[in-house]
């Protein structure tokens, strides 16, 4: 299972480095080898890279937002999914008296 979630992540990060490289390259005209040493410190950042990710999948790629929002923050949404619910399920269950 870790090797799994290392290749899920490994293959996210990839894809989020070269969608800010072609965001870089569409937006600024760089060359291809400028805009990927500009889009690694910037695909660093946490929130900075996953935003400059989904703008870059958008311009440099033609993507709706909708489909770059779901490809980049799936983790967030569906670590929310699961947090949520459990909760639902928490305030659901039967209370005990003490």
């Amino acid at each position: 299972m870790q090797k799994l979630a290392f290749g899920v992540f490994l293959a996210m990060g990839v894809t989020n480095l070269l969608a800010v490289q072609a965001g870089l390259m569409q937006t600024l005209g760089l060359p291809w080898l400028v805009a990927l040493l500009l889009a690694v410190p910037v695909f660093y950042l946490r929130y900075v890279g996953s935003v400059a990710g989904i703008l870059g999948a958008v311009v440099g790629w033609h993507w709706s937002l909708p489909a770059a929002v779901v490809l980049f923050a799936w983790p967030a949404i569906l670590y929310a999914l699961l947090r949520g619910g459990s909760e639902l399920l928490t305030l659901a269950a039967p209370r005990r008296a003490a």
